[in-house]
């Protein structure tokens, strides 16, 4: 076997320094602006999508289409209602046109009906969007119209009892609150995901 040397004396092992006194050397301008950037990366990466100003913006604007849609709707129709049923004047009028629109439902009707100064030849006006459905060429119905504008004209029907509501008012109605809600929630959204990202970046 062979012996160790012995070491020369004066000699000592070196000793690495322990782990817990090691101190990271300081870090550059540079270095530290890099590791800034990283982190803010990341965080951006986790955060949620914040949503766009023009995305909220066309919500907006989609509600305020609706809402004036279902005014256009609604208000005409009670209004022409309102005035035959205090002046209007009740005839019998012929149908000389029915048509459908594209979806299969009745389309624009015309009448043709003795009026004050002649006969009167217009369209039935719509209520709501809708028009009376199963009437043809050639049948006699009812209507009631306005003397100071006979073109003014409904079924006597509708006058006395219109529909209560149509399915473009019912379409549009139920639409504007769910656009309108959207963009409230997209802007509160927002505001809460910009207020959480200065908290956790307070440089920014």
């Amino acid at each position: 076997m062979q012996k160790k040397e012995p070491l020369p004396v004066g000699k000592k092992k070196k000793r690495r320094p322990r782990r817990e006194n090691w101190t990271r050397p300081p870090l550059s301008a540079e270095r530290r602006a890099a590791e800034e950037e990283w982190r803010r990366s990341r965080a951006a990466l986790n955060q949620p999508p914040l949503p766009q100003k023009r995305l909220i913006a066309t919500l907006f604007g989609l509600a305020l289409v609706t809402l004036t849609a279902f005014l256009m709707f609604l208000l005409p129709g009670r209004s022409l209602v309102n005035d035959l049923r205090s002046r209007g004047i009740s005839v019998v009028a012929e149908v000389t046109a029915a048509s459908k629109n594209k979806y299969g439902d009745a389309g624009n009707v015309k009448v043709r009906f003795d009026g004050p100064d002649g006969t009167v030849e217009t369209e039935l006006h719509d209520w709501g969007g809708k028009r009376p459905e199963g009437l043809r060429a050639g049948a006699a119905v009812p209507v009631t119209y306005d003397p100071q504008e006979p073109t003014r004209v409904l079924t006597t029907r509708w006058v006395e009892d219109p529909p209560t509501a149509t399915l473009p008012m019912l379409v549009t109605a139920v639409l504007t609150p769910l656009l309108l809600s959207g963009a409230v929630f997209l802007v509160v959204r927002r505001r809460r995901l910009l207020k959480a990202g200065e908290q956790a970046d307070p440089t920014a």
